[in-house]
């Protein structure tokens, strides 16, 4: 047991070490190079559909590395207060988002990270930031060369349902392409403004998921969010729209290749 609290001790004093040294070791403070915060939210909540790059100028940019903890620490307090979710879907969850699985493996990201750093700063004296000869105008957006269509979903006639609550109607399956999508979905009437997280699941499995915000316009809640459906199998899954306060939308879709795009709601 004493082997044991030396070792998280230790373990603590690693951690605190590794957050300091990259939180001040590299300071930018024109913030040249760094990437839009799109990426690293992007990089937080869906750390499987974020580019390499982002990951790779965190370990040269301080700012960036204190705005990438301080989303982590948003996404980690939100999910602990969705405490209703059952073991296995928590479970579910942490396969899809790695960074958050636990203590150990953030800490080994950072001691990999502090580690590389240190050897990379003794082989490299005075190395500038990733980037740092360009200005934040140039920087090329992330994943250019993937082409997101537009493709609207109308959710506004779904009833509301609370927790693991079932609808009491089932809506009509809606096909969506298996591509890279600019998605917008309309929500249903009164619907408010603010977080929302978003999931493509089958049975108690997640497929993709990603958090965006609702705003109003022209009098409908809309949200629009970059989805990229091509690593998801052809079937049959349920999007699923759920809000801060814990209401959700169900929709049945049907994910498969090869079909039309329709255009965005006005």
């Amino acid at each position: 047991m004493k082997d044991r609290r030396a070792f998280e001790k230790k373990e603590r004093v690693l951690l605190d070490f590794a957050r300091s040294y990259l939180s001040e070791g590299f300071p930018n403070p024109d913030r040249e190079g760094c990437p839009p915060d799109d990426a690293l939210r992007s990089l937080a909540f869906n750390p499987r559909e974020s580019d390499l790059q982002v990951t790779e100028h965190l370990a040269a940019c301080s700012p960036c590395f204190r705005r990438y903890g301080e989303l982590l620490a948003k996404l980690k307090s939100q999910r602990e207060a969705e405490k209703r979710f059952s073991s296995r879907r928590i479970s579910a969850w942490t396969k899809v988002h790695p960074v958050l699985a636990g203590t150990a493996a953030f800490c080994a990201l950072l001691i990999a990270i502090g580690a590389g750093l240190l050897f990379r700063r003794n082989r490299l004296p005075n190395t500038p930031p990733v980037g740092t000869h360009r200005t934040p105008a140039s920087v090329e957006p992330l994943n250019s060369a993937v082409a997101y269509a537009p493709f609207g979903l109308d959710l506004s006639a779904l009833s509301r349902v609370r927790g693991s609550e079932s609808s009491a109607t089932v809506p009509q399956r809606l096909a969506v392409p298996s591509s890279p999508l600019d998605l917008t979905l309309t929500l249903p009437l009164a619907s408010k403004e603010g977080h929302y997280d978003l999931r493509v699941t089958s049975g108690d499995r997640i497929f993709w998921s990603k958090s965006a915000q609702a705003h109003l316009l022209k009098g409908k809640t809309l949200i629009q969010v970059e989805a990229d459906f091509r690593q998801i199998q052809t079937g049959d899954y349920n999007l699923e729209v759920e809000s801060s306060a814990g209401t959700r939308l169900i929709q049945p879709v049907l994910i498969a290749p090869g079909l039309p795009h329709n255009e965005k709601p006005e």
